[in-house]
């Protein structure tokens, strides 16, 4: 019985090469299986670990923008200007405030905020493009707004009033002495029209 199965086994794996060897027919067939299962688990293992393709769309790196100068530093008047870098394919700009609300929209790479009272204020701007997506958004740009305390303003307004009143009275002086010259001038002319009576009247008399 035996050597009938290991003469059918040497057939399977063989044919007649192992057919009258059925003990290396065993020997055959237990290689043959040892191998063959880390090889199916490696191509298992390979087929699982191979990316998927990415498409072109994917890996494409979106836009850049930017604010040219991300730190405004600190503004004493309560006014600043945001400016930034155009994106390709934006068809207008959108700033937002650290509030998430609409601080200018346009078609410009600059934007101009006044009036604002004391704080530090963060924007991020967004490119938009004709189908109304978000193209890019900026890193925060920040800005600190502290206006001049009460006696550097009182200083400031009583320097400007002493220059205002300079001027003032260079303009009041300088006025004054051009009707002075303009009186002496018409005076003098009086003068010289008086005389002249006088000289006719001693050459009629001559």
């Amino acid at each position: 019985m035996n050597t009938r199965r290991n003469r059918r086994g040497a057939q399977a794996l063989g044919g007649p090469v192992f057919a009258g060897m059925p003990v290396f027919a065993d020997m055959a067939g237990a290689v043959l299986l040892l191998l063959g299962t880390p090889l199916t688990m490696l191509g298992s293992v390979a087929m699982a670990a191979e990316p998927e393709s990415e498409s072109p769309r994917d890996l494409e790196s979106p836009p850049a923008l930017a604010f040219v100068e991300p730190q405004l530093g600190v503004s004493r008047e309560g006014y600043f200007t945001l400016e930034w870098s155009a994106v390709d394919g934006a068809v207008l700009y959108r700033v937002r405030d650290r509030a998430d609300e609409i601080a200018y929209q346009g078609v410009a790479t600059k934007s101009f905020q006044s009036g604002l009272s004391d704080g530090v204020y963060r924007y991020r701007v967004e490119a938009i493009g004709d189908d109304g997506q978000v193209l890019a958004t900026s890193e925060p740009a920040v800005a600190t707004v502290k206006h001049w305390g009460l006696f550097p303003s009182l200083g400031l307004f009583a320097i400007g009033a002493v220059v205002v009143s300079g001027i003032v009275f260079v303009i009041m002086r300088g006025r004054y002495i051009e009707k002075q010259w303009i009186e002496k001038q018409i005076a003098g002319g009086d003068d010289h029209a008086s005389s002249l009576p006088t000289l006719n009247e001693s050459g009629d008399q001559s």
